[in-house]
Formats: C-alpha cells, structure tokens, sequence
C-alpha cells in the first residue's frame, strides 16, 4: 500500500521534512515512489506538489495525520475518505461510587459487637 508520509532531512538538531510517497512497508526514511514537496517546521515554510498528491490520493496512496494537517493548512481539496485520525478520550469512572461502598472504620467497629437487645436470657 502507498502512503504519503514525511522523510526527515536536514542537518543535525536542525529536521526538515521531504513530503514523499512510499511504500508503507519501507522505513520512514527508505526509499520512495516520489518526491511531493518539503516542510521546514522552523520557518514554516511549506511546498507542495498539490496536483502530484491528488493523483497519488486518487489512486488509494493514505496521507498519514501530519501530512492531513499540512494539507489543510494549505488549503488543498482532500478526498472525502481521507479522516484526521484522533485519539479518543480516556474514560475516567468517578471515585464517589468506590467510597459510597466503603464502610468507615467506626461502623465496622459497631457491626463487629454483638448486639444486646436481640439476645435472650
């Protein structure tokens, strides 16, 4: 499958980012099918083949969720399948059910002594 992903470039401590279509097999920064532009996240600066990546999108090539951003930032017309992935919320339960089930250490002590008025002599 192809994707259209960043390959990091640059000098060291100092990335900037090629926008290319590779196979999603190969490392990040293998080889490619293309070339589609370049990002330099310091001056932000972005170049884009727009027409190379509609081809490469219309013929099934998935943007992963960095190259979604660029292209929105850019104005670029994305295919109606083409989603920003985003994580989903954590679900924290609330800790007000654990402590209404919790006996406080004075009731226990009460449950624990046998109680007077049910005993018969």
């Amino acid at each position: 499958m192809l994707v259209i992903r960043l390959a990091r470039t640059g000098r060291n401590k100092y990335p900037t980012y090629r926008v290319v279509a590779a196979e999603s097999a190969r490392t990040a920064t293998g080889k490619f099918v293309a070339i589609l532009g370049h990002y330099n996240p310091h001056t932000k600066e972005i170049v884009l083949k727009t027409d190379e990546i509609v081809k490469h999108m219309a013929n099934g090539a998935q943007p992963s969720n960095t190259v979604v951003k660029l292209l929105m930032r850019e104005k670029v017309e994305l295919p109606k399948w083409v989603k920003l992935k985003t994580k989903a919320p954590k679900v924290v339960e609330a800790p007000a059910e654990e402590a209404a089930t919790e006996v406080s250490p004075a009731e226990a002590e009460a449950d624990a002594l046998p109680d007077d008025s049910t005993e018969t002599t």
